[in-house]
């Protein structure tokens, strides 16, 4: 305890036939509050089949915390450094964001939840598109189509190549039904690739779930990634952020952080997965815009503060382009309560 080189002290008991644990247990509650005052850390692992003393006890002055195993006692003690770190590190701010109509996202979701009394309630593709919009999240250009003759005039209006996702309520995965078709070049290929989405949902015996597809503009290149927005029922709104696209839930390189998120708490969310060597550039590739995500995450907990009706919002993937490029948010679901 006198010695400053010593800054934590482990006590490791383990009871033999002679010896009373009761007795070296209130030894250790006696000096405890000297090892207080010195402000050292003093902690017991006792390797006992009948647990911590009730001579340890849980009072103020002379608790002492105790463990069965040294084991777990440093790994208690290395949680209690994290967290003392965490205290010290910067904690940021929430920056004032441009571009954002906070008038026109509040009447989307309040038109929305009047027309329905479904909770909880998918946000329809147009209103789900107006929404991001409202608040400067970029998303690929793309527009919803009843029949294929409507997909095949939207997609020469949005310019090919493009490609044709199915437009359905009740289908949240639209991939694990066949009901994405990419690379669409020419008003032929949209036609067949409608008629190929109706007759997958019917080789299911699900075809009166489709309500028509989203004619959407080929985004290129870029690495995917995945932010979203959950409900915890202690913590409130989480904002997710990690690897993207089909292998999301396989890999589960994610994140969480607790709204509101401070800019260094997009800063840190991005550079914590695995996925951010993908995005500074991996083997040679050229880094991508991890500025534009930082601000994406700010975007999305600014609409979760303005916003307290969504219950979750799925951005998946979004596809960061090169640096100075921004990103693009290929697919969007939102739920409302």
């Amino acid at each position: 305890m006198q010695d400053d080189r010593v800054d934590i002290v482990v006590v490791i008991f383990i009871p033999p036939i002679v010896t009373n644990p009761e007795a070296v247990a209130s030894a250790i509650r006696e000096v405890a509050p000297q090892f207080r005052h010195r402000g050292k850390t003093l902690l017991a692992s006792f390797m006992s089949s009948h647990g911590s003393p009730t001579e340890l006890g849980s009072g103020e002055e002379g608790y002492v915390p105790c463990f069965t195993f040294p084991e777990d006692s440093a790994a208690a003690l290395a949680r209690v450094c994290e967290y003392s770190e965490w205290l010290k590190r910067l904690k940021g701010v929430v920056p004032e964001l441009g571009s954002i109509d906070k008038k026109k996202a509040a009447q989307i979701v309040e038109s929305a939840l009047e027309r329905s009394t479904a909770r909880p309630l998918w946000l329809d593709a147009t209103s789900t598109i107006g929404l991001l919009d409202s608040y400067g999240i970029r998303v690929a250009r793309s527009k919803s189509a009843r029949t294929a003759e409507e997909a095949m005039a939207t997609a020469r209006e949005i310019g090919f190549p493009v490609a044709l996702k199915l437009l359905s309520t009740t289908i949240a995965h639209k991939t694990e039904v066949g009901g994405v078709i990419l690379d669409l070049r020419s008003r032929r290929e949209v036609k067949q690739a409608f008629i190929q989405l109706e007759e997958r949902l019917a080789s299911i015996r699900r075809e009166n779930e489709m309500q028509g597809v989203i004619v959407q503009r080929m985004i290129s290149g870029g690495i995917e990634v995945i932010v979203g927005v959950t409900q915890d029922p202690s913590f409130g709104p989480l904002i997710l952020f990690g690897m993207g696209g089909i292998y999301t839930e396989l890999f589960k390189d994610t994140t969480f952080r607790i709204h509101p998120l401070t800019d260094v708490d997009a800063q840190e969310m991005v550079h914590s997965v695995k996925a951010y060597q993908l995005l500074e550039g991996w083997r040679g590739s050229k880094p991508c815009d991890v500025k534009a995500v930082e601000e994406l995450l700010l975007r999305v907990s600014a609409m979760v503060e303005d916003l307290p009706q969504i219950a979750e919002l799925d951005l998946n993937p979004v596809k960061v382009l090169e640096q100075n490029n921004g990103y693009v948010a290929v697919d969007a679901r939102v739920v409302l309560s």
